[in-house]
């Protein structure tokens, strides 16, 4: 059988002085392909403005991405790292004893960043273009699970309780992520009345598991 051959390149790597240099220069290209996509949208975000932008020639970015593929691969990758890096850190700094309503807070500050609005024109952009959508829609079930995973280590209360945690998780990200596609003010009256509700809502699902767990434990005593 015959293997399929990769339409996307990956960055070339290498060790030593080299190595740091190529990483060096694919992380310009990134960092100016965010600036970009935040400035002008997805669509106009082309290889030819990436490279104007960055001070790197064609010729030089080529070496390391051929193609604007290429680059908004290494891009969705990059910023799914630092979207995970920080709900980790969000979630981190709430203290164990703190509220539902705490981890709505630090959620809310996360999905407030402003890489997240290169996140949704990106999201937006995959929902026409085949292309992107291959390199996105992988990427984001990848967050979403490590997400996940994260929220487990960070909150072992929910270790019995796991596919109730995987909807809370989903719960607050959707429907956060659809308040700011939806341009809400963070500190808006609108914004903070649907924040109370998903507090709310969340606070239930997590008292009901809770009983439920006291429940079983006492029946089988």
């Amino acid at each position: 059988m015959t293997q399929k051959k990769r339409y996307i390149s990956t960055p070339r790597k290498g060790t030593g002085k080299q190595a740091r240099k190529s990483q060096a220069t694919q992380r310009v290209i990134i960092d100016t392909a965010i600036r970009c996509l935040a400035r002008y949208g997805y669509h106009d975000t082309t290889y030819i403005r990436i490279s104007e932008e960055s001070g790197i020639s064609r010729g030089a970015m080529r070496h390391h991405f051929p193609s604007r593929t290429d680059i908004m691969k290494a891009t969705i990758e990059y910023l799914h790292k630092k979207r995970l890096a920080a709900f980790k850190k969000a979630a981190s700094g709430i203290p164990e004893d703190s509220s539902t309503e705490a981890n709505i807070e630090a959620l809310w500050q996360h999905v407030n960043h402003p890489a997240f609005m290169v996140f949704i024109d990106l999201a937006l952009a995959a929902r026409k273009d085949r292309e992107l959508a291959a390199i996105f829609r992988p990427a984001q079930e990848t967050f979403r699970r490590e997400c996940y995973y994260a929220a487990l280590e960070l909150f072992p209360e929910w270790l019995r309780h796991r596919e109730q945690l995987r909807s809370a998780i989903d719960m607050a990200l959707y429907m956060m992520e659809g308040m700011v596609l939806d341009d809400l003010s963070p500190e808006g009256d609108e914004a903070r009345r649907l924040l109370d509700f998903l507090g709310h809502e969340l606070e239930v699902l997590r008292n009901s598991e809770v009983n439920n767990s006291k429940h079983h434990k006492t029946a089988a005593g």
